[in-house]
């Protein structure tokens, strides 16, 4: 089934008044509820004598560790508890007796296991000095490192550290799944990761966090993507795609664009090309009709296109494609902007979702001006930006990809490292396309295009010995998973 799973992305605030909601009766309820998850993962399979130091800052997360503590020792496990800040929550180590617990220094060597519970989903600021050398200590040592909720030093709202993280082996998530910890930097935090939302209820958000993969748990919600397809469709049932790539040098460029979205089921396509491709394109894959770039050719089959392509492997070329085909949006159903041709964009236009772009971090960069590090700083932001100049269905790539339609910011969860190659951004161009084509819906199409794109790229990383995995695999893989 190609399902797509949502998860509630919870603002600080959203989160703050679930707290608020579910401790009304009870003002333990979450923090028990809590500490209890984190005792669990914790100790799972664990020897009583292995020593467990437990690093607690002077909020709530500090708070989490201290109960979680206290749960551990009255099981007979061997705890200590260094306080980011002296003196901090003293009135728990009293009534829980912990006092003893408490030491003033410590090497992380010297222990099993270290629990981080310095600070949580209100971290918003970068860390002092102290701060700092303490993270480092941590990160310098071989000890398994668990960290609740968010690494400790992670924005999770952006995924920036600030400016170091600790970098933990298990990451205990509650509540809600923080966005920080899929994008940005976020991915490079953890190795584990397990989730409780503490609570059976559904929450529901403004934002959504997306996946393909079943491994996640405390969805809101999940839509079937398959397509239902009639015995009485013919090749141009679902109209005639477009796809205008591939200037010298980048052959390879138009190549990925063109074979995924053949390989993922685009029924009738198009392609303008250079020249001496156009020639070579249909000996490689005979199912497309290849033209050499020619403006007038187009705009006298312009009618016949119901979605485009424009962009991969291009420099020049696409300015003049550009211009006529956004004067006449409301002649097609969608137009997909990608590489060289999000150049040509005119800045403060409103293009509307018909259009939709897929810049990567640099690309971004250059359109809006800043730098790519300012990009990465705040991918939200940026995505933001960019919906405001351009009035578009924004898709950000990138580690943690972002959707945005001007109402709501989709994340996606899924990918890895090895989808940072050359080519990866033309074959999900190329998906995006056939599945404009598939899909009545502009952003559903945008969503499985790009959720299943990186599953797919999970799926290889998983799969395969060899871990670099080209762009060049992930059609074939996407068509078996969203079949499956």
């Amino acid at each position: 089934m190609s399902k797509v799973h949502f998860f509630p992305d919870l603002s600080y605030h959203e989160a703050k008044n679930l707290e608020e909601k579910y401790n009304a009766d009870d003002e333990e309820l979450l923090i028990n509820k809590a500490s209890d998850f984190i005792c669990d993962i914790v100790s799972r399979s664990k020897l009583k004598n292995h020593k467990y130091l437990f690093i607690c800052g002077p909020g709530s997360n500090g708070l989490d560790g201290i109960y979680s503590a206290y749960k551990l020792v009255s099981r007979g496990y061997k705890i200590e508890i260094f306080n980011t800040k002296k003196n901090s929550n003293m009135s728990f180590l009293e009534k829980f007796d912990l006092k003893d617990k408490l030491v003033n220094n410590f090497s992380p060597d010297c222990y099993d296991y270290i629990v981080d519970c310095i600070f949580g989903y209100g971290f918003n600021r970068d860390l002092d000095h102290e701060q700092v050398n303490l993270i480092n200590r941590v990160n310098s040592s071989s000890t398994y490192t668990y960290s609740v909720d968010v690494p400790s030093g992670l924005n999770p709202l952006t995924g920036k550290t600030c400016p170091v993280c600790v970098k933990c082996d298990c990451l205990i998530s509650l509540l809600s799944y923080k966005r920080g910890i899929f994008t940005n930097k976020g991915r490079e935090t953890w190795d584990d990761l397990y989730h409780s939302n503490l609570m059976p209820n559904q929450f529901a958000s403004e934002n959504y966090l997306i996946s393909a993969s079943s491994a996640f748990i405390g969805k809101s919600f999940s839509k079937d993507f398959k397509l239902n397809f009639q015995p009485s469709e013919h090749k141009k049932s679902n109209g005639i795609c477009c796809i205008i790539s591939g200037e010298q040098p980048y052959h390879g460029a138009m190549l990925l664009a063109v074979s995924a979205s053949i390989k993922v089921g685009c029924q009738y396509l198009h392609v303008y090309t250079n020249g001496e491709y156009a020639h070579t394109l249909p000996m490689i894959i005979p199912e497309v009709i290849s033209k050499e770039f020619c403006f007038s050719d187009f705009k006298d089959n312009f009618d016949k296109f119901t979605n485009i392509l424009l962009g991969p492997g291009t420099d020049k070329v696409t300015s003049k494609y550009l211009d006529f085909i956004t004067n006449n949006l409301h002649k097609i159903k969608s137009i997909v902007v990608d590489a060289g041709a999000l150049k040509f964009l005119e800045r403060n236009h409103s293009y509307t979702n018909k259009l939709i772009i897929t810049p990567h971090p640099g690309e971004a960069a250059d359109l809006l001006n800043i730098s790519t590090d300012e990009v990465q700083n705040n991918r939200y932001e940026s995505t933001k930006m960019l919906h405001d100049l351009f009035d578009c269905i924004v898709i950000l790539k990138g580690s943690g990809t972002i959707i945005y339609d001007g109402k709501k910011f989709y994340t996606c969860m899924d990918g890895n490292h090895g989808m940072a190659v050359a080519g990866m951004g033309d074959t999900l161009s190329g998906i995006l396309l056939c599945e404009l084509s598939l899909n009545p819906d502009i952003f559903d199409a945008c969503i499985k295009a790009t959720t299943f794109h990186s599953y797919s790229a999970d799926h290889l990383f998983k799969s395969k010995k060899i871990k670099n995995f080209l762009p060049s695999m992930i059609p074939d893989t996407y068509s078996k998973l969203v079949n499956i």
